[in-house]
C-alpha cells in the first residue's frame, strides 16, 4: 500500500507538472487509480514510462504522434475523440502534439474480470500502444470520469466501467487485426515516417523497399505482416485517416483531397466512401454536426 501510495504521489507531481490539470484531478484512497483532465503542450524527447498502466482520450486539439520503445512503434494522429492505453513500465521516445487529454492511470492487477478471463500486460499487450477512432469507447471513458467527479474513483460502477471499455478495445483489435502504425520491426521505422509526410504525393513500392533495404517482394510481405496491410492498402488507411482530421477542422472536400493525394475531389469521394461507408460530406455531418 505504502509503494503504491508513493508512486500515486509522484504520478500526481509530474502530471501537475506538465499540464494544467490542477483541480481537475482525481485518485482512489488506496492510490491505485488517478484520474485527470488538462492541457498537455508539445512533447519531444524520451519518456520515463509509467508504473501505472494509462488509458488516454484526445479532447481537444492534436496532431501527428510518433513513439518508439522496446517492440513497438506507433506512427498515427491524436484527434479528438481518438483514445489509446499505454502499457505500463514502457519507456518511450518520440514526439506528441499539444492537446488536451483525459487520463485514466491504473493498476491493472486492480481491474476486476468483470468481462472477460482477466487483464494483465501480456494480455493487453495487443491493444497496448495504439490509438483508437470508437466513439462508443470515448463516450465510456467520459462517463468513468464524470462518475469519478461525482463518487470517486473506487465505485463499483467505475470499475466495471473500467473492465468493460478494456474488453471493449480488445474487441476492437480482435475484429480488426492488428492495429496499423505499430510494428516491431524497425525496419519499417523510417518507411512509415515517410508515408506520413508524404500522404500528398505518389508513393511506389519500390523505392519504399529501398529505404528498408529489402526487395519489393520481401518488402510486401514484411509490411503485411507487421501492419496487417499490404503498402497501397496501408497507404490508403492513412490518407482517409488525415482526411477525417481534416474534416474535422473545417476543411473542404476539395481541400481535403488535394492534401492526401488526389488530384480529382471525386475520385477521393469515392475512395473515401469505399473505405468508410458513406461520402466526406455525409460523414462531416452525422459526426461533428
Amino acid at each position: 500500500m505504502a509503494n503504491w501510495l508513493s508512486r500515486q504521489h509522484q504520478m500526481v507531481e509530474r502530471y501537475q507538472q506538465l499540464s494544467d490539470c490542477e483541480g481537475q484531478l482525481v485518485t482512489n484512497a488506496s492510490g491505485t487509480v488517478i484520474i485527470m483532465h488538462g492541457h498537455f503542450p508539445a512533447f519531444e524527447g524520451e519518456g520515463p514510462g509509467s508504473p501505472y498502466a494509462t488509458l488516454g482520450l484526445c479532447t481537444a486539439g492534436g496532431g501527428p504522434t510518433r513513439k518508439f520503445g522496446k517492440g513497438f512503434y506507433v506512427n498515427d494522429v491524436w484527434a479528438p475523440g481518438k483514445l489509446g492505453l499505454a502499457l505500463p513500465n514502457e519507456p518511450a521516445t518520440g514526439s506528441t502534439p499539444a492537446a488536451s487529454m483525459l487520463g485514466i492511470a491504473f493498476r491493472i492487477d486492480d481491474i476486476p474480470a468483470c468481462h472477460s478471463p482477466g487483464f494483465d500486460a501480456k494480455a493487453l499487450r495487443r491493444v497496448g500502444n495504439r490509438l483508437f477512432d470508437d466513439p462508443l469507447s470515448a463516450w465510456m471513458m467520459t462517463s468513468l470520469w464524470r462518475e469519478a467527479e461525482a463518487h470517486g474513483a473506487s465505485s463499483a460502477f467505475f470499475d466495471h466501467g473500467l473492465s468493460l471499455l478494456l474488453h471493449r478495445l480488445s474487441t476492437l483489435v480482435d475484429a480488426g487485426g492488428q492495429e496499423a502504425g505499430v510494428v516491431g520491426d524497425t525496419r519499417l521505422a523510417d518507411v512509415l515516417a515517410v508515408i506520413e509526410e508524404n500522404l500528398d504525393s505518389d508513393l511506389r513500392v519500390r523505392d519504399l523497399a529501398s529505404l528498408a533495404r529489402l526487395d519489393a517482394r520481401s518488402f510486401t510481405r514484411l509490411f503485411r505482416r507487421e501492419t496487417g496491410y499490404a503498402p497501397f492498402g496501408y497507404l490508403t488507411f492513412r490518407r482517409m485517416e488525415r482526411a477525417k482530421t481534416l474534416l474535422r477542422q473545417g476543411a473542404s472536400v476539395t481541400e481535403v483531397a488535394t492534401a492526401v493525394g488526389y488530384a480529382n475531389p471525386a475520385k477521393f469521394a469515392a475512395a473515401f466512401r469505399r473505405w468508410i461507408g458513406c461520402s466526406p460530406s455525409r460523414w462531416t455531418r452525422e459526426r461533428w454536426h
